[in-house]
């Protein structure tokens, strides 16, 4: 199955954040959500903002730098990205979201190293 994710040709620049029917069906999948009580230090960020930050740059295929003032840092995005990806959390949200993780097929990476092997 084909999703905007794992088939370049339907890539858009425009994509729509997560649907709050979306949104409930994932918050189980995301480690941060669960209740760790009170916390000091930095503020904690939007996870929902993360993950439509996530989405937005698997959709488009943008480097991270590219994403809209909207989302979140982009060093943040690409930080989670990197940790969910790892943990499998991504592949959960992919076959919650989309019945697939065809999106976690096409890893994003931008090489422009010139040496050849």
């Amino acid at each position: 199955m084909d999703t905007p994710f794992s088939n370049p040709r339907a890539r858009s620049p425009a994509i729509q954040d997560l649907t709050d029917e979306q949104w409930h069906r994932i918050v189980p999948l995301l480690p941060e959500m669960k209740d760790h009580g009170p916390r000091r230090g930095r503020p904690c960020i939007d996870i929902r903002c993360v993950v439509n930050s996530v989405l937005w740059v698997l959709h488009t295929g943008k480097p991270w730098h590219a994403m809209p003032d909207r989302y979140a840092p982009y060093q943040t995005a690409h930080r989670y990205y990197l940790r969910w990806k790892n943990s499998g959390v991504l592949a959960n949200i992919a076959l919650t979201l989309f019945d697939t993780d065809a999106m976690l097929a096409r890893p994003i990476t931008r090489r422009s190293d010139p040496r050849t092997v």
